[in-house]
C-alpha cells in the first residue's frame, strides 16, 4: 500500500504544493485540491485512469478543481457513468450538480449524451469495499468529522496486505478518532492551526493543530504519521511540535511524495 502526494498545504494557495489531496496506490483520489489534472499529470499519471474520488468533505479547497477533472474525462471520451464520487450525503449531490451546471451540460451537451457519474453517499459508521480490475480491493470505513460542513474520517484498509491509512480531512480532534485510527499503518491528519493547540485564541473553522493530531496518533497506537493542511511557512514549527508528543516517525511530505504505508 502506498499513498501519492498530489498536495499537502493549507487552504491558501502555496506555489509548487496544492491543498491537502492525495493517492491510495494510484488508484483512488482523496480530494481534489486546486489542480487535480495538472497535479496527476505532472506526476506522469493519466488523469483518464483515475475513475474513483474519495471527499472528506465540501469546503472549496476540496473539490474547487472538479470540474476540471469531469471536462478532462469528457474531451478524453469516458462515460460518465465510469466515474465514482463517494462522500458526505446532501453536499455530494449538491456539489457535483453545480460541477455539471458549470460546465453548462444542457447547453453543450444532447440529452442523451448526459451522462451523470456514480455517486455514493456514505454515513458516519458505514463501510464500502471497491473492487478493482486488477483483483485489488479497498476496504473503506468512515466517521464524522467534527467541522462547519458535513465531513468524514476515513480509514482504508489493503485487503491483498492488510496495511491501514486513516484520513483525518478537516476535524477538530475528538477521543472518537482515537478508536476510529487504532493501529494505522500510516495517519494523514490536518494541522491547519500550526504546531500547537493554542496557536489561536479561537478555532471558528474547526480544525486541528500539529500538537493535537500527534496525541492522536500516540493514542491510537499508529505506526507513522504524516502532517498535512498547513502553511508552508509553518513546517518547521509542525514538525517540532509533533514530535514533542509522538515518538514514531513523522512526515510533513510535499507533492510528488511517495508514503510506503
Amino acid at each position: 500500500m502506498f499513498v501519492t502526494v498530489l498536495g499537502s498545504s493549507g487552504c491558501r494557495y502555496d506555489y509548487g504544493n496544492d491543498t491537502a489531496s492525495f493517492l491510495i496506490n494510484n488508484k483512488i483520489i482523496v480530494d481534489t485540491g486546486w489542480n487535480l489534472v495538472e497535479n496527476l499529470l505532472d506526476l506522469n499519471l493519466d488523469p483518464v485512469n483515475f475513475r474513483t474520488v474519495l471527499f472528506t468533505h465540501f469546503h472549496h479547497d476540496h473539490y474547487i478543481s472538479l470540474p476540471q477533472f469531469l471536462f478532462y474525462h469528457d474531451i478524453y471520451g469516458t462515460k460518465m457513468s465510469e466515474l465514482n464520487f463517494i462522500g458526505p450525503g446532501e453536499d455530494l449531490q449538491k456539489v457535483v450538480s453545480l460541477a455539471a451546471d458549470f460546465l453548462q451540460v444542457s447547453r453543450f451537451y444532447e440529452e442523451s449524451e448526459i451522462l451523470t457519474p456514480k455517486l455514493t453517499k456514505i454515513k458516519s459508521g458505514e463501510n464500502i469495499t471497491l473492487d478493482f480490475d486488477c483483483g485489488e480491493k479497498l476496504f473503506i470505513e468512515a466517521h464524522k468529522s467534527i467541522h462547519p460542513v458535513d465531513g468524514r474520517l476515513y480509514r482504508v484498509t489493503d485487503e491483498k496486505t492488510g496495511k491501514i491509512t486513516g484520513f483525518s480531512g478537516d476535524t477538530v480532534v475528538s477521543l472518537d478518532e482515537i478508536e476510529f485510527f487504532k493501529d494505522c499503518d500510516l495517519l494523514i491528519h490536518e494541522c491547519s492551526l500550526g504546531g500547537k493547540k493554542n496557536y489561536r485564541n479561537d478555532n471558528l473553522y474547526m480544525h486541528a493543530s500539529a500538537e493535537e493530531a500527534a496525541g492522536i496518533a500516540s493514542a491510537s497506537g499508529v505506526k507513522k504519521l504524516a502532517l498535512a493542511h498547513y502553511p508552508e511557512k509553518l513546517r518547521d514549527e509542525c514538525f517540532n511540535a509533533a514530535k514533542e508528543k509522538f515518538s514514531g516517525e513523522i512526515l510533513t511530505p510535499k507533492k510528488g511524495d511517495i508514503i510506503e504505508v
